[in-house]
């Protein structure tokens, strides 16, 4: 019985921590803004999805814009083709360039690893724009060419 415990236990907990991530390339699977508790913090309230799932979106919406958030040395030094270059640390800037957005279009925004990213995207929806990605692993993760 005790010979079968151990690798029982370690299956398990493999296929608890494999299935973390859902089939359709969303890593976090974050709540609407509108349905945070009062007084409860919550990081996101948008999807932040896989390097595939991204392309995927890529591939198949001819309505998605792609971000680069980071700074224009970042950006020249290579990004994702068809990106867009609007630094989030330029913070006025960034709020003035998101006032030419069109909040009915879909958003995958990137940065170097992911951070930045996710502050853009939090930014764009407190200013209406609701459709955002965030590339979860950022630049970092997306396949570069050789």
């Amino acid at each position: 019985m005790k010979q079968l415990f151990f690798p029982t236990l370690f299956t398990l907990l493999l296929l608890v921590f494999a299935c973390g991530q859902d089939n359709d390339g969303v890593v976090e699977r974050n709540i609407n803004a509108d349905r945070i508790p009062q007084g409860v913090e919550v990081a996101d309230a948008f999807p932040s999805i896989t390097v595939e799932k991204a392309q995927s979106m890529i591939d198949k919406n001819k309505n998605l814009m792609i971000l680069d958030v980071r700074t224009a040395g970042e950006f020249h030094g290579g990004h994702i083709k068809g990106a867009h270059l609007l630094d989030v640390t330029q913070d006025s800037s960034f709020m003035e360039g998101l006032k030419s957005f069109d909040p009915s279009k879909t958003y995958l925004v990137y940065c170097r690893s992911g951070q930045r990213s996710r502050k853009a995207c939090n930014l764009m929806q407190e200013n209406g724009i609701q459709d955002v990605y965030n590339l979860d692993e950022g630049y970092l993760g997306w396949p570069q060419p050789e």
